[in-house]
């Protein structure tokens, strides 16, 4: 249970745009009720948090990054009882989790529908950030988690508890990326055995939804991305086909991989606007075109109405793929298990905290799947530690 006090951590607190994250110590509050502490013992670079670094989403500053985490139970607020009197069953302290942004707090309209994602409920932890600097400013925690850092207060509704015999190193990447586009998958277009997928973007997300797509039975799967090492990565995850943007015709090869009929379902996991121009003409009727990479504020596309119902086409946003963290995570979970998900092949390369600009670089060139920092490793333990494989 909770001790009332707070603790004092290192954490890279980013303070601009184009600024490099500098290592500064802070003090973590401790957990209020219905708040986990927990060691975060990996944090995987997601593209979102450079978003804010480089400009592409507005943020205030400073902020501390890393939302893709997992780790160990130290700390647990006081459960808050129902109306009858009983507290909610809850971790325990130990108990290995993996941590993701989406807060939940069962009650809202979207949350009583089992929109998890655009849960409307209000949170302490939210308007009053658990981290303090030596100042005593407070400083948020981005996308909810604030997990570049060596420790982390959460709402319990973003903590999974893991399996004993899963590494946090690989589980990590369950908090975002790989939830994100297998939710994308198996949610929002809810993809069947036999279908045509085309997954345009082969970073972590879009590894996600081609092995969900895999795992679902769609054939053909078509991965696009103009990085070959990463095109080579998504055939070996179970592309069936893969594809130069730059270079090859991408209608000729969606027309060959599907005998003619285009895309069931297209899934864009960049932000690239290129990504988005003539992705509706890749769609068979009743094709979906599924939207999951988040492009900069001032990105559109033009649809022609008319044209989109006499196709019976759609396209449909999916926010963290729609997922429902205590359902969605689990099931990955198992998949990972039974040697369906790959987790450890997606995993480059490995930090630690005081490296975190050099991880941060590894992912602006694109060089990476996924990139993992791990705030309680020295630099020497790192260069000591292999990627798992």
């Amino acid at each position: 249970m909770s001790t009332g006090r707070g603790v004092t951590i290192r954490a890279a607190v980013s303070r601009g745009v184009g600024v490099p994250p500098s290592i500064e110590t802070l003090t973590l509050d401790a957990p209020g009720p219905d708040e986990v502490r927990i060691r975060v013992e990996a944090c995987a670079v997601c593209h979102s948090d450079l978003s804010y670094l480089d400009g592409t989403w507005a943020t205030e500053f400073p902020l501390v990054l890393g939302h893709e985490a997992a780790g160990y139970v130290v700390e647990l607020g006081n459960p808050v009882a129902d109306s009858e009197g009983a507290s909610e069953p809850g971790l325990a302290v130990g108990d290995p989790v993996v941590v993701t942004l989406v807060r939940t707090c069962g009650e809202c309209r979207a949350c009583q529908r089992g929109h998890d994602v655009a849960c409307t409920g209000d949170f302490p932890i939210a308007s009053k950030s658990p981290l303090v600097a030596a100042d005593g400013d407070r400083i948020p925690q981005g996308l909810n988690v604030g997990a570049f850092a060596e420790q982390v207060v959460v709402h319990r509704s973003q903590v999974v508890r893991l399996p004993d015999d899963i590494d946090p190193l690989v589980a990590c990447l369950l908090g975002c990326g790989v939830l994100t586009g297998a939710g994308a998958v198996t949610n929002t277009a809810r993809v069947t055995a036999g279908d045509s997928v085309v997954v345009v973007g082969c970073g972590g997300v879009g590894i996600g939804a081609v092995q969900a797509a895999r795992i679902a039975g769609a054939d053909p799967i078509v991965a696009v991305d103009p990085t070959p090492d990463k095109r080579e990565a998504a055939r070996g995850f179970g592309a069936t086909h893969v594809v130069d943007p730059v270079h090859d015709d991408l209608f000729a090869t969606i027309t060959a991989a599907t005998g003619g009929p285009l895309a069931d379902h297209l899934l864009i996991t960049t932000g690239s606007p290129a990504a988005l121009d003539g992705a509706i003409e890749l769609l068979a009727p009743m094709g979906q075109l599924i939207i999951v990479g988040m492009a900069a504020d001032d990105v559109t596309i033009e649809v022609a109405p008319s044209w989109l119902a006499a196709a019976n086409k759609s396209i449909l946003g999916s926010k963290m793929g729609t997922i429902r963290v205590a359902e969605d995570v689990p099931a990955l979970i198992e998949h990972h298990r039974a040697g369906r998900l790959d987790l450890q092949g997606m995993v480059s390369s490995t930090h630690a905290l005081a490296d975190i600009a050099e991880a941060f670089e590894e992912v602006w060139r694109g060089d990476v799947l996924r990139t993992v920092v791990l705030p309680n490793v020295t630099a020497s333990q790192e260069q000591e530690a292999p990627v798992p494989c």
